[in-house]
């Protein structure tokens, strides 16, 4: 009897049992999902889950914000006599402030985001927390010469 239970049960089932395949890369960076974090233990290095957790999320915005003051204060920085000091965005600022502040804020978001969607892999949190530590260097940066 405990058998035709068993065969029962596994017939209604309309999907496989998703806990058989990991987390794709895929699946990670597209938004939605529920699996925000890891059931066992062992599966936290090198895997994916649905849901960025919020240090992630947090780090992400804190990463755009700072790239956005970043390009803000190089406009400013240029219009009083400055140059950008990057060849490739100076090459991007010749085409016009507009260009140069989607493409500067394209590029961070993108790699931002790519390193939010591998937060277990250590390697990819330590570089979005060195990020983060960047961008706010170079805002204290910006801050010093703004009061000079």
């Amino acid at each position: 009897m405990d058998d035709s239970v068993a065969i029962v049960s596994s017939e209604r089932r309309r999907q496989s049992d998703r806990r058989l395949h990991p987390t794709t890369l895929r699946s990670a960076l597209r938004y939605g999902g529920r699996r925000k974090e890891f059931r066992r233990s062992g599966e936290a290095y090198g895997a994916y889950v649905d849901c960025p957790s919020r240090e992630a999320v947090l780090l992400f915005f804190c990463v755009l914000g700072a790239s956005l003051l970043d390009a803000l204060f190089t406009l400013v920085f240029i219009q009083n006599g400055g140059a950008e000091a990057n060849p490739f965005m100076s090459f991007v600022l010749n085409l016009g402030q507009t260009p140069f502040m989607g493409i500067k804020m394209a590029l961070t978001g993108l790699g931002a985001w790519l390193l939010v969607a591998h937060q277990y892999f250590p390697m990819a949190y330590r570089a979005l927390l060195v990020l983060a530590g960047s961008y706010l260097g170079v805002l204290l940066m910006h801050a010093y010469i703004l009061m000079t």
